[in-house]
């Protein structure tokens, strides 16, 4: 398993996405200000991992508190809302300060510091595990309803799957969402290729899922954003599969940028296309995906390529993050739970609700 984070004896470990695939660098720390820039600037990333990784620096940040309990709301207050304002789009990160400040308001008046700092840490390191089981999950319903959706091909030849952005052990702590799923089609024997769309503009696809497959020694080949209309257009992918970093009560999809692009190509050409991602990312609060917020990041990464420019400082850049995938266009999404496929627009929300 690679090791993307962990965290012993008050240090938070991480590997550091940035230098992939061309340099392996753990970063270790103790801060939490630290730990925040890693979540800001994608050091670490993935929507699961950056919900462990909250976690953890909610950790790292009341292990710095030297005050006595009667400050220590405000200071827990103010720490909370810098983890939260580090990445608005993925829902896991909420889900996991959520969860810390639900332990918080259980016990800060019972327990002393001490005993309220041992429970959350025990609630961050139940967050990592759950993450770890919530992969293990998925892939077992995903290749069960990849099975089922695509048992025609599988009676003369194995599948190609097209996935984008980076959604395995780099993205979860675990053996991934969507690249979970793939891999534990591979091992079953279902899957021929993997194709991996590059994913600008940090091209998570190429580096870090390309890596990734180097690992595992699963065969692939990668293409650019674009090249994927005209590859189903030639009958050279069999189904799609990719993560998401919000869901909407009606089954809309916000993934990384792009991902829309791929969905719509797959309706058209009546290849199936699924969502992996625990029942965690789905936001029920919000009743279709116009109301995911959407981050728009720096216009020089786009301008540059590692440091390269590419494009003058002038340039007007417009770079979202991400896009959002109408429910209609996907063949189902695959969560921890079940696997949800067909007509589900109007009760995905509801059926998740507890």
């Amino acid at each position: 398993m690679i090791d993307a984070i962990s965290f012993n004896e008050g240090t938070l470990r991480y590997l550091d996405q940035r230098y992939l695939p061309l340099r392996e660098e753990h970063i270790s720390t103790k801060d939490h200000r630290e730990a925040i820039e890693a979540i800001k600037t994608l050091a670490v990333r993935g929507a699961p991992l950056i919900g462990v990784a909250a976690a953890y620096t909610v950790i790292l940040g009341i292990n710095s508190y030297r005050g006595d309990k009667e400050g220590f709301p405000c200071f827990f207050g103010n720490l909370i809302a810098d983890v939260e304002a580090s990445r608005p789009t993925a829902v896991n990160l909420f889900f996991a300060t959520k969860k810390l400040k639900a332990v918080y308001d259980r016990n800060f008046n019972s327990d002393s510091l001490e005993v309220l700092f041992a429970k959350m840490l025990f609630e961050a390191r139940q967050i990592h595990d759950d993450e770890i089981a919530n992969c293990d999950a998925m892939a077992q319903h995903g290749v069960r309803q990849i099975r089922e959706d695509l048992a025609e091909i599988l009676k003369t030849r194995k599948l190609n799957v097209l996935t984008h952005c980076n959604t395995g052990t780099l993205a979860t702590g675990g053996s991934g969402t969507a690249l979970g799923v793939i891999k534990l089609a591979w091992q079953e024997g279902l899957i021929e290729k993997v194709i991996t769309a590059e994913s600008r503009p940090l091209l998570q696809g190429l580096r870090l899922t390309a890596w990734e497959l180097e690992q595992e020694k699963i065969p692939f080949f990668s293409i650019s954003d674009s090249s994927s209309a005209f590859l189903m257009q030639r009958g050279m992918i069999d189904f799609g599969i990719v993560g998401a970093d919000r869901i909407a009560a009606n089954g809309d999809t916000a993934n990384k940028i792009g991902t829309c692009a791929h969905a719509l190509s797959a309706w058209h050409h009546n290849i199936p296309f699924y969502i992996a991602a625990p029942v965690s990312t789905i936001d029920i609060t919000l009743s279709d995906g116009t109301q995911i917020p959407i981050e728009e990041r720096s216009a020089d990464e786009l301008r540059t390529i590692f440091g390269t420019q590419v494009a003058t400082s002038t340039t007007p850049v417009i770079n979202y993050a991400f896009d959002v995938t109408p429910g209609k266009f996907l063949r189902g999404i695959i969560t921890d739970k079940k696997a949800v496929v067909g007509d589900y627009l109007n009760g995905l929300g509801q059926l998740f609700a507890e």
